[in-house]
């Protein structure tokens, strides 16, 4: 017989347990009862106890204190009885190995199914402990075949026939736990997430594949004449977004596949999970489910190049702030296609490198690793698993170089010397500030103003200046005709080159020449 003890303070609650629920027919005999959580574990240090009902609010020790000691000391099952006003509460008990929730005015109907279940689990576990392994006498190593299945696509007619796998659909769900709050404890992740789908996936099987403490792959399986389906399944992981959302303090992401009906198929729902996952964009805890239809509106081809050089603009103009909410709309709209995530990654690599790079090039006085910048960089993009992550990591590379480089001395005198180095070079071709701002990978608007404000001069007026220059040397060193100068320094029009002389110079060019 299994042994049970009831523990709540109210007298009638106990007493109603105890004698309208038949004990007997479920195998159980009920061998304690307190109004109290001490009182409970000083029962157990010298008697033994199989599962325990246990309310949440009670005096001297509560139900989520009674169900830590429990967990720490005893192999007893705990089943929490609560109010609807507790029931928040009462998940936080989850992480103490809780079997499941029974509301109190339920508990006539709900208490037997519940000691039904947690009997089947307990059945289990004795008779995994007798036969000394971590799976059922003669059973699979789930995990072992799963994981290999869906890495490699392999898997023997000999796991098929034994773990009779072609009888199950299959679900699988990629999870990304992007923030634990550890304040509530130092449990393995996977040991609180196995907590919470034990109580959650109802009448299904399920394995856990720990990729990385961060990331885990959950496959969830069930009979193909059962009356469960894709759609229990999703409303199944809803629920379970929900208690992590509410009451875990967990910042978990899940992607869903399709129904796979096939075994030998599981190594694709595994990529629909996976990239599933990566295309989602928001914040916080999230679940996106596969489809296999394209949102409208979507776009099919992306210009990695020109985006670049739009973000560079933006990062680098000291009077933008656009950069990092331009980043966020070009790869959300990335979710919405057909690209895998590993070519997002990549995107993600070029354009955080080439702002990096770009950083280097002003030669700013700072104590900044710029190497180290881009390792950092690289490993969390490589790391990351949803596109979401990969906005957070593009817009905090733009956030960390614009505080190292905007307002610095060394950025503005490098924009000053890399606009005259520009002129220098291209002085005799159809110069102007564009071709400048394009060479420069920043904004016209902001190179005009930053640069008068710097010099004193506008672009247009040191290309001319220089040209100027450049035709005084010529005029004083060489026989050239005048017209042959003003387009060996970048003028195509004769007259408009001495108009320009004389602006900057007081006289025409014949009359400079006579003067040397």
């Amino acid at each position: 017989m299994i042994k049970v003890m009831i523990v709540d303070d109210e007298r009638n609650i106990r007493e109603g347990i105890i004698h309208l629920i038949n004990w007997r027919e479920l195998g159980c005999e009920v061998v304690h009862s307190c109004n109290n959580g001490s009182a409970a574990l000083l029962y157990m240090e010298g008697n033994p106890v199989d599962i325990v009902v246990t309310d949440i609010k009670m005096p001297i020790m509560d139900g989520i204190e009674l169900s830590e000691k429990i967990s720490q000391k005893y192999g007893a099952k705990i089943i929490i009885l609560t109010a609807y006003s507790d029931f928040g509460l009462a998940k936080q008990a989850i992480k103490y190995n809780v079997s499941d929730f029974i509301v109190k005015n339920e508990f006539i109907e709900e208490l037997p199914i519940s000691i039904n279940k947690t009997i089947e689990k307990i059945v289990k576990e004795r008779e995994m402990s007798e036969s000394g392994t971590s799976e059922m006498p003669g059973s699979l190593n789930y995990v072992s075949i799963f994981q290999r299945l869906i890495t490699t696509g392999e898997i023997s007619e000999k796991d098929i026939e034994e773990g009779k796998l072609q009888e199950n659909n299959y679900v699988l769900c990629a999870c990304d736990i992007g923030y634990y709050d550890r304040v509530t404890g130092n449990q393995n992740m996977s040991k609180l997430l196995n907590n919470i789908l034990r109580i959650s996936l109802k009448d299904c099987s399920y394995s856990i594949i720990p990729f990385t403490d961060s990331y885990l792959i959950i496959t969830v399986r069930y009979k193909k004449n059962s009356p469960i389906n894709i759609n229990t399944i999703v409303d199944y992981f809803n629920s379970i977004i929900i208690m992590i959302e509410e009451f875990m303090n967990i910042d978990m992401k899940l992607g869903l596949s399709s129904e796979i009906k096939d075994i030998a198929q599981l190594k694709k729902g595994y990529e629909e999970a996976r990239q599933t996952l990566a295309k989602i964009t928001t914040e916080g805890t999230a679940i996106n489910v596969y489809t296999s239809l394209s949102l409208a509106g979507a776009i099919t081809d992306f210009d990695v190049d020109r985006y670049t050089n739009m973000l560079l603009e933006m990062t680098f103009d000291e009077e933008s702030q656009e950069a990092e909410e331009k980043l966020a709309e070009g790869f959300e709209r990335l979710a919405d296609t057909g690209y895998a995530f590993e070519q997002c990654q990549l995107y993600m690599l070029v354009i955080c490198s080439s702002i990096i790079h770009k950083a280097v090039k002003y030669h700013l006085d700072v104590d900044q690793d710029f190497n180290e910048m881009e390792r950092e960089v690289y490993e969390k993009i490589q790391n990351a698993k949803t596109i979401y992550s990969l906005i957070l990591v593009g817009n905090h590379t733009i956030k960390r170089v614009r505080m190292l480089c905007i307002g610095k001395k060394n950025f503005k005198n490098e924009l000053i010397k890399k606009v005259d180095e520009c002129i220098r070079k291209h002085y005799k071709e159809e110069l102007n500030l564009q071709y400048i701002s394009n060479e420069l990978y920043l904004n016209s608007s902001y190179v005009s103003r930053a640069y008068k404000k710097l010099t004193g001069h506008t672009v247009t007026e040191k290309i001319a200046m220089y040209r100027v220059g450049k035709a005084k040397e010529l005029l004083a060193g060489t026989n050239t005709k005048i017209y042959e100068i003003a387009q060996a320094v970048g003028f195509k029009d004769a007259p408009y080159f001495t108009n320009v002389f004389v602006k900057y110079t007081g006289m025409s060019p014949s009359e400079f020449r006579q003067e040397q």
